[in-house]
């Protein structure tokens, strides 16, 4: 593992229990995009970034840090770390301590010798479904063709998401990498490896059947054989007339190398749009 890179991690996260969010900032590019369990949208953007962090300066404090089996993998001038991340906060009335686990993804590109967050993806471990989210969209209308890069690999996503919405996840472990790292709102901790994920989405399979999916405002961050595509998405279940009868809202990230001229899916991260701790 690249030390450099956990070590701006960790520096930026021992502020970040005291009470100071700025190394964060400190160690992103202008051009990050970020998604945590309190967002209805990812925030873009660096300025926006520090907005979000002012109101929180001074209002985070807690004793415990732990990096639980941080993974990196680098590809060029870009990398990828996942990893647990359990705080604990001793109260000082000697109650019992309060331990919160998260689902943390990381994106690093090195620019001008630098290596500077681009995306971060955090969630609370084995998230809860909130009741309602208000959430804002960008509502285009007519047929938007993706091109580029985010044409390709929103192309492989909708084809798998096309099949995994029909119960079958084979789809997905057809583009995932043998070495690929994945995180979702039930899963403990990192499942590490495409046997890992074929063993879960086995007792997953035909099981999971909804009528209409929605890609919303995609994103993608490529640079040299890796690239970062994140969006959010929407699940329909619909009842007999047709109405709208369920919808859950997720934050997806997938991160994607090119291996052989294909694009290959090397960590995935998905979370609930505001979803709450267990």
């Amino acid at each position: 593992m690249d030390n450099t890179i956990l070590s701006l991690e960790k520096g930026a996260m021992e502020r970040w229990r005291n009470g100071d969010p700025w190394g964060w900032a400190e160690i992103s590019a202008d051009d990050i995009s970020y998604v945590d369990p309190g967002l209805t949208a990812p925030i873009l953007g660096l300025e926006a970034y520090r907005t979000y962090l002012k109101p929180i300066e001074g209002k985070v404090h807690y004793q415990g840090s732990e990096f639980l089996a941080p993974r990196l993998v680098e590809a060029g001038e870009a990398a990828v770390l996942s990893y647990n991340y359990r705080s604990t906060a001793y109260p000082p009335d000697g109650s019992a301590a309060e331990q919160t686990l998260w689902n943390t993804t990381e994106v690093y590109f090195r620019r001008s010798g630098r290596w500077q967050i681009v995306h971060t993806h955090w969630s609370f471990v084995n998230q809860r479904l909130p009741e309602s989210v208000d959430m804002p969209l960008l509502v285009r209308t007519g047929p938007q063709p993706y091109a580029g890069v985010l044409g390709e690999l929103m192309a492989l996503e909708a084809a798998a998401m096309q099949r995994w919405r029909r119960g079958d996840p084979g789809g997905f472990l057809e583009i995932c990498d043998p070495e690929v790292t994945y995180f979702d709102t039930g899963t403990p901790q990192r499942l590490d490896g495409l046997d890992a994920l074929k063993a879960e989405y086995s007792r997953r399979e035909g099981k999971f059947f909804y009528e209409v999916m929605d890609f919303v405002d995609p994103h993608v961050y490529p640079y040299g054989d890796l690239a970062v595509l994140s969006y959010r998405f929407l699940s329909t279940w619909l009842g007999p007339d047709g109405a709208v009868a369920r919808r859950i809202p997720w934050n997806c990230t997938e991160v994607f190398l090119q291996r052989g001229g294909k694009w290959r899916i090397v960590h995935t991260h998905w979370s609930y749009i505001r979803g709450g701790r267990q």
